[in-house]
């Protein structure tokens, strides 16, 4: 179907809608223009020649009966403007003339009206349909009233189970069961686990025992976390950890719990402001950089690849993954880490590239395990760059040990020395 774009407002709205709906000329009338016979959309204030199907619907998203009932119009007004009824008319007549089949129905139609006929069977029909809809409302309360008793069936089979599993673990009923878990200080997960049932459903039990919630301050997980660290309350704490700049994460560790459950709690006491995030890899490694006399960790990260450093040491060091520190090393100027790591290991024997380097040392007979040990890399690093330079038939086929002898070297050659 074609996408119909909405039509465009022409004047601003007379009114708003209790709904919000906008209002274009008054409330329960259809303007209509005396010069062109227009009527218009009290929707957007667009004049058309009808307020069809196409228009209402495509631009608003409403049916007539919709459109007619937001803004005060009759059921049975008709939406187009008035000189289209007599044309309308005069095409139905029109129309009525061609088919003879219609003009016969049309005419049994109005000889049933004349005689009562019609008359009688509205009454039936009308009828009829009270006595399905009486029907269909007795039904409607028996499914209501069977849903009910089966939903009560249900929450009293559920409350069966959770009594004999309180029972199974020792106490004599579930309400010495959540009473003991709640003054541990277990948490609803913790205690939802054990019982098998949802957490909904365990909170709801305890607040029916009038026990304080999780994020209520009297609740024994508070209270144990502050006696920990030594506070009178949680905001106290908190003020004097921020004061020192502690970390969210460390705060955390020291009341023994989450940081997500520290930050429920600081929101509950409007003081999020004073959780002090931790500083990411990215921000450490830059407070480093400066440190050292940097412009920005990929300054410094780059000058110390350059000097020989590996990657592994300098993730090891700052936590970066190896996507950020790649990133920043390309910052840095140094697009390619791996091959510059490759150039220096071959200039410490002499060498430019690679395949002048394998080409030599196979033909002596190398494995590559004493390339790697002349070149002080590991054998599967050397490996994998062999074959990246489309060099791995010297070592024979991938998945091969890179420990064993080359493939193509001669009987008898390849000894270490």
């Amino acid at each position: 179907m074609r996408d119909t774009p909405r039509c465009p407002r022409q004047d601003a709205p007379d009114d708003v809608l209790p709904d919000g709906s906008l209002l274009f000329g008054e409330l329960g009338v259809l303007a209509v223009d005396g010069d062109t016979g227009q009527v218009q959309c009290a929707a957007c204030g667009r004049w058309l020649r009808a307020l069809g199907g196409a228009h209402l619907s495509a631009a608003h998203g409403l049916t007539a009966e919709i459109y007619r009932e937001r803004y005060g119009l009759l059921l049975r007004r008709a939406l187009e403007a008035p000189d289209r009824r007599p044309q309308r008319s005069a095409s139905t007549r029109a129309r009525v003339e061609r088919k003879p089949r219609l003009r016969e129905m049309l005419e049994r139609g109005a000889a049933a009206a004349r005689s009562g006929e019609l008359a009688a069977r509205t009454r039936g029909t009308m009828g009829e349909r009270g006595r399905r809809s009486a029907q269909r409302l007795e039904r409607q309360q028996l499914l209501a009233h069977n849903s009910r008793r089966g939903v009560q069936a249900v929450q009293a089979a559920s409350d069966e189970r959770l009594v004999v599993r309180a029972r199974e673990l020792g106490f004599a009923g579930l309400e010495a069961y959540l009473r003991d878990r709640h003054a541990a200080g277990w948490s609803v997960v913790r205690t939802s686990a054990e019982l098998a049932v949802a957490r909904e459903k365990t909170a709801r039990l305890l607040a029916s025992l009038g026990l304080p919630g999780m994020l209520d301050r009297e609740h024994p997980t508070e209270l144990a976390a502050l006696r920990r660290v030594g506070a009178p309350d949680l905001a106290a704490f908190l003020r004097a950890q921020h004061a020192a700049g502690v970390p969210v994460a460390r705060i955390a560790r020291a009341l023994g719990h989450s940081p997500q459950w520290l930050a429920g709690r600081a929101r509950r006491d409007g003081l999020a402001e004073l959780l002090v995030p931790g500083l990411t890899a990215e921000q450490r490694a830059a407070a480093s950089a400066r440190q050292a006399g940097f412009a920005d960790a990929a300054g410094w990260l780059a000058h110390r690849r350059a000097s020989g450093e590996p990657s592994r040491t300098l993730q090891a060091q700052t936590g970066l993954s190896p996507q950020r520190l790649a990133r920043l090393l390309r910052d840095g100027g140094i697009a390619n880490p791996t091959a510059l790591y490759q150039q220096r290991v071959l200039a410490r024997v002499g060498f430019t590239d690679l395949a002048s380097y394998a080409h030599e040392r196979v033909g002596q007979g190398w494995t590559v395990l004493r390339m790697s040990q002349e070149l002080v890399v590991g054998d599967t690093w050397l490996a994998r760059r062999l074959r990246a330079h489309d060099l791995g038939h010297l070592i024979g086929p991938k998945g091969r040990n890179p420990r064993a002898r080359t493939a193509n070297l001669q009987p008898g050659r390849g000894t270490r020395t």
